[in-house]
């Protein structure tokens, strides 16, 4: 039964509900062979994988490095709406459910976005003394910009020995190195922080990695990168002079795709929701109304309209609501015997 529930939260996040085509629009047509080549390399459904992989490592106690977000000036300063909503979800739900405790890791100009989230959906942020004693609360780390910060990250998993790492909407680099966004345009590496770092720290130290995305650019793609060259039109060949395409080669342990990165965050949530017999892990609709319009007052942008409104990659609050109702629904009819009487 798990892994027919996990089928339908996997088939559910995958429903993509994209523009039509334009000039400089964002690419169209790519979630469904996208999501059917993770699928297959997972053999299972990702969502079940990566909720039973994060139970069989993640206990009370432990804590848990949550490295979501995207973007860079000039058009998305402050990030987008996708990547700290999946993020709190995610810290959410393990802090809660297990009793772990999560760990927001983003440039500093992110931060304000993953703090209102995680805050709207029910965790305080305290300071270390706090956060080690205190239930339902995280911790926040701005990390460093800049591509030579393998000290800074060596000491992050020092001081936090995380059981695991879940990155959701974070860019990872492609063959030559270069970060770039789903279109192809190279990001500034003085910008970002070196999200690939993380996932080459934890597979040495071997912790576990679980990458989130929805379009191939995202750590975790690196496990079908063949794929993401082929797919997407900038796969092969990017914006800029490195020619490599935005194909990220930064594999994890768990590779979550969906149309949205929220949205496979969610569904991960959903499946430990059902693993856990507990339902409420997962947020309702009106606490994602409030995670979304927290990020937004703080300046998080959606990444289609590069504009804070209530919208997530294109689609508005109404579909985020809605989503997770049916996410919620998954979970509890597939934890309610009933039978049908005739």
């Amino acid at each position: 039964m798990p892994e027919v529930v996990g089928d339908s939260i996997d088939r559910l996040c995958a429903i993509e509900i994209r523009y039509a085509p334009a000039e400089h629009a964002v690419p169209r047509g790519v979630t469904t062979p996208i999501f059917e080549a993770a699928r297959a390399a997972a053999g299972q459904p990702m969502s079940y994988l990566a909720a039973s992989r994060l139970l069989e490592r993640v206990h009370a106690g432990d804590r848990v490095l949550v490295v979501c977000g995207s973007g860079s000036p000039p058009f998305l300063p402050y990030g987008e709406t996708d990547g700290p909503l999946g993020g709190a979800a995610i810290a959410r739900a393990l802090e809660y459910g297990v009793g772990a405790k999560p760990v927001l890791v983003s440039e500093a100009n992110m931060m304000p976005a993953n703090l209102a989230a995680v805050g709207a959906a029910g965790l305080a942020v305290h300071d270390e003394a706090i956060f080690g004693v205190r239930p339902h609360s995280a911790l926040a780390v701005a990390f460093p910009c800049g591509m030579d910060t393998r000290p800074e990250v060596e000491a992050l998993f020092e001081a936090q020995r995380p059981a695991a790492v879940v990155f959701v909407e974070r860019t990872g680099p492609n063959a030559a190195g270069v970060y770039h966004s789903i279109r192809g345009t190279a990001k500034r590496p003085d910008e970002i922080m070196a999200g690939h770092l993380f996932a080459e720290v934890a597979r040495e130290r071997g912790v576990l990695t679980v990458g989130i995305g929805d379009g191939g650019n995202e750590i975790g793609f690196g496990n079908v990168v063949e794929v993401i060259r082929a797919v997407q039109p900038a796969g092969r060949s990017c914006l800029c002079p490195c020619g490599q395409g935005v194909a990220t080669i930064v594999g994890t342990d768990v590779l979550v795709a969906a149309a949205v990165s929220n949205w496979g965050a969610y569904g991960v949530v959903a499946m430990l929701a059902y693993l856990l017999e507990q339902p409420d892990l997962l947020q309702d609709d009106d606490m994602e109304y409030r995670m979304l319009q927290a990020a937004v007052a703080v300046g998080a942008s959606d990444g289609v309209y590069a504009a804070p409104i209530m919208a997530v990659d294109g689609t508005s609050w109404r579909v985020q609501r809605a989503l997770v109702t049916m996410l919620r629904e998954i979970v509890v009819n597939g934890l309610t015997p009933l039978g049908r009487g005739f």
